[in-house]
């Protein structure tokens, strides 16, 4: 897990950081605590009264083709239109695929972008556009992994002008980096210009190996036929049992010992 430095906004200014978020802060390693009590404790945790919004990015490394999700094309040829059909949504005009029936009771809710395009045809290019908000590609940009001179991802920019909240940095991603089944890491998930102290937050909660070729591991594939390195399972929160050799005793020992701290 990479941990960005928050130390400094890019004025170079100290964060201001008061006793009482410090002693928090440090009671996370003094209880033994892993990354699911501390997003447990975030979540209980009064809301702030600032009325921004919160944003999750759901990026499909390789998955979910627009002609079997929400652009169906039923009167493309049959090589063409996919194998899926199409069903109507709340929204009049608009239909999506057949397997979405949640999503299409809820067309309210949401909004199609169709616009939303870019010209390359490159999979690591793309992975960088998509990542970071640039249609253009850095100057030094090299297919094979991520470089000093790439643009930084928009959950480093995110992070890094955006405060903490519950003493926990603002963007984080999860499950896991994105690497290719070659094992080469995708560009464009980490800082690049903005140097390696606003790498992203990476929450590596995934069960299973990082290499990934799939959307879902009930239909996992490999579109150039390789083996699958390892089985995948479902995606899982990680473990909430004690750190090996933290037992009841310790930790009711460390409890008392936050108390006190807290008093």
């Amino acid at each position: 897990m990479v941990v960005p430095q928050h130390s400094t906004r890019q004025t170079g200014r100290p964060l201001a950081v008061n006793r009482r978020a410090l002693l928090q802060a440090s009671s996370i390693g003094l209880l033994g605590l892993g990354m699911n009590q501390v997003a447990a404790r975030a979540a209980a945790s009064p809301k702030p009264s600032s009325r921004a919004p919160s944003v999750i990015y759901i990026f499909l490394s390789g998955g979910l083709a627009q002609h079997d999700s929400f652009d169906m094309k039923p009167n493309a040829p049959a090589n063409i239109r996919g194998e899926f059909q199409p069903i109507d949504t709340k929204t009049p005009g608009i239909q999506i695929c057949e397997h979405l029936p949640r999503l299409a009771q809820r067309s309210h809710l949401w909004a199609l972008c169709r616009s939303l395009t870019h010209n390359s045809n490159d999979h690591s290019a793309g992975h960088h556009i998509m990542l970071t908000g640039r249609s253009d590609l850095p100057k030094g940009f090299r297919d094979t992994g991520p470089q000093p001179s790439d643009w930084p991802s928009m959950t480093s920019v995110a992070g890094a002008v955006l405060p903490p909240r519950n003493n926990l940095p603002p963007a984080a991603v999860l499950p896991d980096r994105l690497i290719h089944a070659t094992r080469r890491v995708i560009p464009g998930q980490f800082a690049g210009i903005m140097g390696s102290r606003h790498d992203p937050w990476f929450i590596e909660a995934s069960p299973f190996s990082a290499v990934t070729s799939g959307a879902f591991p009930d239909y996992e594939f490999d579109h150039q036929d390789r083996p699958i390195a390892r089985p995948r399972t479902r995606f899982e929160v990680p473990s909430l049992s004690l750190p090996e050799g933290l037992g009841p005793f310790r930790m009711a020992r460390r409890t008392r010992l936050l108390c006190a701290l807290d008093r």
